[in-house]
């Protein structure tokens, strides 16, 4: 072996363990002052005494950082994104209610959290400025990132539809009406809501609806019935 692949397999043996470091951020600090670190020791927040770190998040390719935080005697949780390869502040904003998660895609950081009425709320963020871009809310939602779907359903049998969307940024593929859905199976009824979404292949899923049957004296009786839908 020559020395200039000795000098090359030298250089892969020195970065690859500090990439793999680099991959992980952690807590550390003092206990009454919390800060994240990423996997070299380098601190990233610059958070005050008494801080509270709810939750942070790392994107995919390990270049951002989410973190879920509240100051001492603040009434409000703030959420802001830090750029991982400099430690500066990217974007801080008051998100609202409690953070569920968050999805990172390739044009929009998606917030996750719950309504007061029920449900969950998408919120689709710049990266730049983490203002919020659009927003989806469904009472039962089905997140499929793999295949980019986000299907839109309830369990009020009043709602009756089911939208299909692209989970990459909120649009809508198409909408259907499951009252209709069953119709063509057979099944006659005023309303339908959804109990369940189950995936069974590449953008197919199962959703299980309950519905009360139209036919008469039958109006007050709880059915559920399976179908198979996709976008």
């Amino acid at each position: 072996m020559n020395i200039r692949k000795l000098l090359f397999a030298a250089l892969i043996i020195r970065i690859l363990p500090v990439f793999a470091e680099d991959s992980e951020c952690k807590l550390g600090g003092k206990w009454y002052c919390r800060q994240v670190f990423d996997g070299n020791g380098r601190q990233i927040t610059n958070f005050r005494n008494w801080e509270l770190i709810s939750d942070y998040f790392v994107s995919p390719e390990r270049d951002k950082l989410l973190v879920y935080h509240r100051p001492d005697k603040a009434r409000a949780f703030l959420i802001t994104l830090y750029d991982l390869r400099t430690g500066n502040i990217i974007a801080e904003r008051e998100p609202g209610w409690a953070c569920f998660g968050v999805s990172w895609m390739k044009e929009h950081l998606v917030y996750k959290w719950a309504t007061t009425g029920g449900g969950m709320r998408f919120e689709y963020r710049n990266y730049k400025t983490l203002d919020v871009e659009k927003t989806v809310t469904a009472f039962f939602p089905f997140e499929d990132e793999e295949d980019d779907i986000l299907i839109e359903s309830s369990y009020f049998y009043a709602d009756r539809k089911i939208v299909f969307r692209k989970f990459s940024d909120g649009s809508e593929i198409r909408t259907l009406d499951l009252a209709d859905e069953l119709s063509k199976r057979g099944i006659y009824t005023s309303g339908a809501g959804v109990s369940d979404i189950e995936k069974t292949g590449k953008r197919k899923y199962k959703i299980t609806v309950g519905y009360n049957p139209s036919e008469e004296g039958r109006e007050n009786e709880d059915c559920t019935t399976e179908i198979e839908l996709e976008p």
